[in-house]
């Protein structure tokens, strides 16, 4: 709890005004000590001198505040503001039909807030200049960072990566090698073409490339989805088992996207 400090200052600044008849103010100006800046939306307190609550008022855009009181007698100004220290006088007397000036001076405090814990997800710069993150933000496709690959357990190749992807499936060719196929246009798997480093590679690929040479991989289950930047590499598809009507598998590895 902050501490009240005494900071009332310039009690009698017009002590002698009068006010209308059957009136008592108490106006003034809340300050930010030893510059004198004003303090805007402040909360003035006015207790009487039993304690009790007679007044409450926010000092304006200049820090200025009135009060007018029920009557004469003895009073206690208090003072609060976020970002200052609460400030409470002495007991002031109000005299009948008399308006006092005082200035009230708080001292600046340090705000005290609870822990922020802010998470921010980095951007790899070799991804970000192939285009990787504008893809991904248009929604097409599957997208696998290097933060994502380091979070997965058991991986040693990129089909081991992209296992879990909607639409691509692992199987064994027979010899204990993994082939990925996808769903393809119609009910039938395709062999989709590996697109590494912008260079088109035909199946099989799965073994070319460690997870520890992998930078990110974009997986396009469907031929709807292949970007406009990969459509000169995927139109040939006579070699090898590509089918024309599959998708594609793009993978960014950490040499082929270095910065030279």
């Amino acid at each position: 709890m902050r501490a009240l400090r005494l900071l009332l200052v310039g009690a009698a600044l017009s002590a002698a005004a009068v006010g209308p008849a059957g009136a008592q103010v108490i106006s003034g100006q809340l300050l930010e000590a030893d510059v004198d800046r004003p303090i805007p939306f402040g909360e003035v307190t006015i207790l009487d001198g039993e304690g009790d609550v007679v007044a409450t008022t926010f000092s304006d855009g200049q820090g200025r505040f009135a009060v007018r009181l029920p009557r004469s007698g003895i009073y206690t100004v208090y003072a609060a503001r976020l970002g200052y220290f609460n400030a409470v006088s002495e007991g002031i007397e109000v005299a009948d039909r008399q308006e006092l000036a005082i200035a009230v001076r708080l001292a600046p405090a340090p705000v005290e807030v609870d822990s922020l814990a802010v998470e921010v997800e980095g951007r790899s710069l070799p991804l970000l200049r192939v285009g990787f993150y504008d893809r991904a933000a248009a929604g097409q496709g599957h997208f696998i960072t290097r933060r994502d690959i380091v979070s997965m357990i058991g991986v040693r190749h990129l089909p081991d990566v992209i296992r879990e992807v909607p639409g691509v499936r692992i199987s064994s060719d027979g010899f204990g090698r993994d082939r990925v196929t996808l769903r393809g246009t119609f009910a039938g798997s395709c062999l989709p073409m590996l697109v590494l480093d912008g260079l088109a590679i035909h199946p099989p690929w799965e073994d070319i490339l460690e997870v520890e040479d992998i930078e990110g991989v974009e997986v396009y289950s469907r031929p709807s989805q292949i970007p406009a930047r990969f459509d000169n590499l995927t139109a040939d598809r006579s070699r090898g088992a590509a089918s024309a009507r599959c998708g594609i598998v793009v993978a960014w590895s950490r040499q082929g996207t270095r910065e030279d």
